[in-house]
């Protein structure tokens, strides 16, 4: 099974570089793409040294559909800038896709600053809880699958949530066993409990019927 990996980038020149060197230490057939949104930083220079970046219209589910239309990988996976792929994690990926009932699936995560709070959440998300599941635990999906849904609905927050929630209609969507490695800065910069909080409420927000631009408006003042 081939995997292609869709990376979308806005200005992430202090992150870029550390995944796509995680997933450079991948084995088996793959395959890579940054779609970058505008960057106005190094970014794309960066990006350069390592693959083919595409240029898109600024929107991580936009960027992440555009990305799909260009690669050709059985699997596709979904991560982003600042997250980075363990060990082995493709030659897992494909041991578990190979179930014919298995449509797609993430990682849990972890974060690289040692907070016991953030730890705590770490631990949650090792349980297949709808509530814990977000795009920068990876998402994989099979190329056909990803096709029958249309693939990220376009919308400017939750594509991630709302897109993992019409996967599970397809079939089995697993989560392995394995963490993937997620930035902990907007932690930093806003406080750890206070982030929590936003995150959250922006979920209850999103199930409650809210709008998504009002949704995403909060999210972006809160930030």
């Amino acid at each position: 099974m081939k995997i292609s990996v869709i990376i979308p980038t806005l200005n992430e020149e202090s992150h870029i570089e550390k995944t796509l060197q995680s997933v450079m230490k991948q084995e088996g057939d793959y395959e890579f793409y940054v779609v970058d949104g505008g960057s106005n930083d190094n970014t794309v220079a960066i990006a350069q040294r390592y693959t083919r970046v595409i240029n898109s219209e600024r929107g991580r589910a936009i960027q992440m559909n555009a990305g799909a239309q260009v690669c050709n990988g059985d699997i596709l996976l979904f991560l982003h800038a600042d997250t980075l792929l363990p060990d082995n994690a493709f030659r897992e990926i494909r041991k578990r896709m190979k179930a014919d009932n298995v449509v797609g699936g993430s990682f849990y995560i972890a974060f690289d600053v040692n907070n016991l709070i953030l730890r705590c959440v770490s631990f949650i998300t090792r349980f297949n809880f709808r509530l814990f599941h977000f795009g920068d635990q990876g998402i994989f999906v099979k190329r056909n699958v990803f096709e029958t849904l249309h693939g990220y609905k376009e919308i400017p927050i939750m594509e991630d949530y709302e897109f993992y929630k019409r996967l599970k209609g397809q079939g089995k969507v697993i989560l392995l066993r394995m963490p993937v490695i997620s930035s902990a800065r907007r932690f930093i910069k806003k406080g750890v409990i206070r982030q929590l909080l936003i995150n959250k409420s922006v979920v209850l927000a999103y199930w409650a019927g809210v709008n998504i631009q009002t949704i995403k408006r909060f999210y972006d003042d809160m930030r």
